[in-house]
């Protein structure tokens, strides 16, 4: 008995050290707004985040948890999406910023980014001094 599960556990180790490993996660980011226009009018480098990218959406990088290479503070980047209503669930605002998640996959040292999501809208100072009604 003790040998048929000994021989099992080996069988599967072995098994597992021939695939490749890979690791899903999120990156969580907080952006603003810089420009949104359709893909195909856009030249420049891109980051797809779509199956279906029809739009490309440029943000500033405010911070990025877990750093990830060239998402660092201040780096301007542009996203393929498929539409900014749908991720913004409305119109998005130009100038604004917004908390992101970015969804990662990463297989034998290459990234891949699957998905982009809004969190909630950051309110800027000059909001915050607005009275309200």
């Amino acid at each position: 008995m003790i040998r048929s599960i000994t021989i099992l556990a080996m069988s599967l180790c072995a098994c597992s050290a021939g695939q490749a490993q890979s690791v899903s996660d999120e990156v969580r980011l907080r952006a603003t707004v810089q420009a949104i226009a359709p893909l195909t009018g856009f030249s420049g480098a891109i980051t797809r985040v779509d199956v279906d990218p029809r739009f490309a959406l440029t943000v500033r990088i405010e911070s990025a948890f877990p750093a990830v290479a060239g998402f660092g503070a201040g780096a301007v980047i542009t996203f393929a999406i498929h539409s900014p209503s749908m991720l913004f669930l409305g119109k998005p605002t130009k100038g604004k910023t917004y908390d992101f998640v970015l969804y990662r996959e990463v297989e034998d040292g290459k990234t891949r980014f699957f998905g982009l999501n809004v969190r909630r809208v950051q309110a800027h100072a000059s909001d915050a001094a607005k009275p309200s009604k």
